[in-house]
Order: C-alpha cells, then sequence, then structure tokens
C-alpha cells in the first residue's frame, strides 16, 4: 500500500492512475481485520491538510477508488470527501472521486455544498467543470445550460488516459 501512495505521487499521469486503480484492487482483497487500508486512508487525509508537508494532488482520487472498492468503509470515510471540494488543490480530484462512489453503486454523497457545486460548474479549469457536470448529471442536480466541457480523465478499461466529454 505504501509503495502505492508513493506512486501516485509521480510526475507521470498514467502511473499515478494506475496506481490509484491498484489501490482498488489491493483493497478488494484485503480482509476486513486488516487495519492496513484504513491507516492508508488516514494518511491519505492527512496528506491533503497543509500541515503534512507533503500534499498528495492525487489522494482524493485514492480514496474514490479505494471506497468504491470497499463499501463498508464509506461511512466512515465518504463523510469527509465533500469538505475538500473548495480546498486547492483537491477540487477537481474530490468531484472524481464522489463520481466514482456514485459509479460503484453509493448513495449520493451528503454534505456537497451546492455554492461549492456552482463554483466547480464555472470554474476555468475544464476538469474541474467537467467532473462537476457529470455529478450533476449522476445525482440528476440541475445544471447551468454551458457547452460540452472536454477534458482529461483516467479510462479504466482502456487504461490510459484519454479526452472524455462531459455534456
Amino acid at each position: 500500500l505504501r509503495q502505492l501512495v508513493q506512486f501516485i505521487q509521480r510526475p507521470d499521469a498514467l502511473l499515478r492512475w494506475r496506481a490509484v486503480e491498484a489501490l482498488g484492487r489491493v483493497a478488494v482483497v484485503l480482509p476486513p481485520s486488516d487495519p492496513s487500508l484504513e491507516e492508508t486512508l488516514r494518511g491519505l487525509f492527512w496528506m491533503m491538510n497543509d500541515e503534512s508537508g507533503n500534499l498528495c494532488r492525487m489522494a482524493p482520487e485514492a480514496i474514490g477508488e479505494i471506497l468504491s472498492a470497499r463499501p463498508d468503509l464509506r461511512p466512515a470515510f465518504s463523510p469527509l470527501l465533500p469538505q475538500f471540494l473548495h480546498e486547492e488543490p483537491f477540487e477537481a480530484g474530490c468531484l472524481w472521486a464522489l463520481c466514482r462512489l456514485i459509479s460503484s453503486g453509493g448513495a449520493e454523497p451528503e454534505g456537497v455544498d451546492p455554492e461549492d457545486l456552482a463554483l466547480s460548474l464555472s470554474h476555468e479549469d475544464p476538469r474541474r467543470r467537467g467532473l462537476a457536470r457529470r455529478f450533476c448529471r449522476m445525482t440528476r442536480r440541475p445544471a447551468p445550460p454551458a457547452p460540452p466541457v472536454v477534458f482529461e480523465d483516467y479510462d479504466p478499461e482502456a487504461g490510459e488516459v484519454i479526452s472524455t466529454r462531459e455534456e
């Protein structure tokens, strides 16, 4: 787990995404009694804190992938994600994580502030804007009319970072 967390901090985008995906795969096979996964999740949240001295930009995506693989850990950790929707540089990653939780059969996350979502829908970053539109579509929340957004995203089926489009 520690090595995979180190990989999500490397410069190579494809390596980071594959490490995120691998964290989910490892999470599936670890027994519920193994405390290392909860320790890893706490560590990832800590790396999203300025006080950590080691910001990990892909921490939200890693958290989302682990929680999508381990629904038993969602009650303890998923409520913590929405607070980072307004914390630079984690906004887009948190949106990705929340969408990942929904796509893996989770309920709509609680605590998503409509103001944070509105800021993301109008943000200049296409990834953040596109993921906010995806979140609105998945949760059936209204989104203001806007042209489609094209942004880079990881496609786990292809195992590649691809250009994707969100209406």
